[in-house]
């Protein structure tokens, strides 16, 4: 068993990775408006920002947990350090929205090192019981460094301008490096003889860029909606083609034989589901925000961190009541919050009280706080050890697909209500030219808002389905 000082070292590592990608994951979205005007991006590239990290993260998961499962964790995690770093000191350098693109997609890579593999490491690293408590802390340093993306990324764009989005972070890559060599000492002893499905990965990485590459054509108009539900099938072809390869493959890229226990099977689909709703809500709001309410970068980050902080709150708070009293009881409550809370952004406009905005943005940190750690505890616990690499990787898998959905589905959503060309001019302006396009653009934005309630109303579900379940038994 290790020591408590042991833990408290995995903790460090994992906890400083955590915290590495919260920064990333929200320096860049307080940034959105001023990417779009430097660079010439429209609206799709503008999303693709994000889409791309989220699309090279997703795409690299089936190969980073079965390769820790396979060969151990610690030197994988290390080269995530690097492969995240070292393409954020490149991106700032970008001339064209097409280099930040395929810059992010290589930088995705190097996060599916990270958050696959800090969950895994700490999975294997402290007791069960407490294993709710000691994700939730995980969970906080990523909210942690999204406080601080939000806030100095505001500044560093007023100050010092976009480029050093990416270059502010990237000596604290470098040093993470180091610290996990130090820290880390690989606990894990594979029991299987290594063998990597690579056509496996081909296939599922095959589908998911026809499946997301569908989503981006049919947002462009009605006349690319041939092209679009072609490639649509396609891409479901593959997947269907990849789960009958992986049930047959003696060592799969992912093992679907996890998902015969419900415990993990509800936890994923809930992930899924609440990452297709929440993939988007951070940008459109720096688009109401910036756009609609007219805010600087550094007001605009200061105005998300509600959101944040009672993230940063019930994230820790809600680990602790799921090793208490279960995670399913937890998990459905969160999403009760979070659901009301994206139904009352729905009615914002411009002349929305702060008051409002306010309380909007803390009901929804703290219903997410309360869903995401018990959710992916849930999902950990219920998974063999020799799998843990995996489960891990099935986990982010499900946020990465959902998150990325999410970008395409809130464009197509917006797009329904205001001109494509339009919603292009006034993100990239950062200014409403007049009150009718401003009821325009706070329509589409509505709508998109309750399209997102709705769906994580349908995550509670999974959760109700878990509650006789009660606390994870041990395998």
């Amino acid at each position: 068993m290790m020591s408590e000082r042991e833990m408290l070292h995995v903790l460090s590592v994992t906890t400083l990775a955590s915290f590495l990608t919260g920064i990333n994951a929200r320096i860049l979205i307080v940034g959105i408006p001023e990417l779009a005007h430097s660079l010439g991006a429209d609206v799709e590239q503008v999303f693709w920002f994000t889409q791309a990290y989220m699309l090279g993260s997703t795409a690299a998961q089936l190969i980073v947990g079965r390769l820790s499962d396979l060969y151990g964790r610690v030197n994988l995690f290390s080269l995530g350090f690097l492969l995240f770093s070292f393409p954020a000191l490149l991106c700032g350098f970008s001339s064209d929205p097409l280099q930040l693109i395929l810059l992010r997609l290589i930088q995705g890579v190097g996060a599916a090192f990270l958050m696959t593999l800090s969950l895994t490491i700490i999975t294997d690293a402290v007791p069960r019981e407490r294993l709710g408590t000691w994700i939730g802390v995980n969970q906080v340093a990523f909210r942690a460094g999204s406080l601080i993306g939000l806030t100095l990324g505001g500044l560093i764009l007023d100050r010092m301008g976009w480029r050093w989005l990416f270059w502010f972070y990237v000596p604290i890559g470098i040093a993470s490096v180091l610290w996990s060599k130090v820290r880390l000492r690989e606990r894990y002893g594979p029991i299987e003889r290594p063998r990597v499905d690579t056509l496996g990965f081909l296939i599922f990485t095959s589908s998911i860029s026809l499946i997301l590459l569908s989503l981006t054509l049919a947002a462009y108009g009605a006349h690319n909606i041939r092209k679009s539900i072609l490639l649509a099938s396609l891409g479901l072809i593959l997947l269907i083609v990849f789960t009958y390869w992986e049930r047959r493959f003696p060592s799969p890229a992912l093992d679907l034989r996890l998902f015969r226990s419900w415990q993990f099977t509800g936890g994923i689909v809930a992930q899924f589901l609440y990452s297709l709703a929440f993939g988007s809500v951070s940008a459109l709001l720096v688009i109401y925000l910036s756009v609609l309410r007219g805010y600087s970068a550094s007001l605009t980050g200061l105005s998300l961190l509600p959101f944040e902080l009672a993230f940063l709150i019930f994230g820790t708070l809600g680990g602790r009541l799921s090793d208490a009293y279960g995670y399913a009881p937890v998990t459905l409550i969160g999403l009760i919050l979070a659901s009301a809370s994206l139904y009352s952004m729905s009615s914002f406009s411009m002349q929305t009280p702060p008051q409002l905005l306010l309380a909007s943005m803390l009901l929804l940190g703290c219903g997410a706080g309360l869903f995401v750690t018990p959710n992916t505890s849930s999902i950990m616990a219920s998974s063999p050890v020799e799998r843990r690499g995996v489960a891990s990787s099935m986990r982010t898998l499900s946020f990465n697909v959902g998150f990325a959905l999410s970008l395409n589905l809130c464009i197509l959503t917006m797009t329904r209500f205001i001109p494509y060309d339009l919603a292009s001019r006034l993100i990239a302006a950062h200014t409403i030219v007049n009150l009718e396009e401003a009821g325009v653009l706070a329509r589409a934005l509505s709508e998109t808002f309750r399209v997102q309630s709705f769906i994580v109303a349908s995550a509670m579900l999974f959760s109700i389905s878990r509650l006789p379940l009660g606390r994870v038994k041990g395998s």
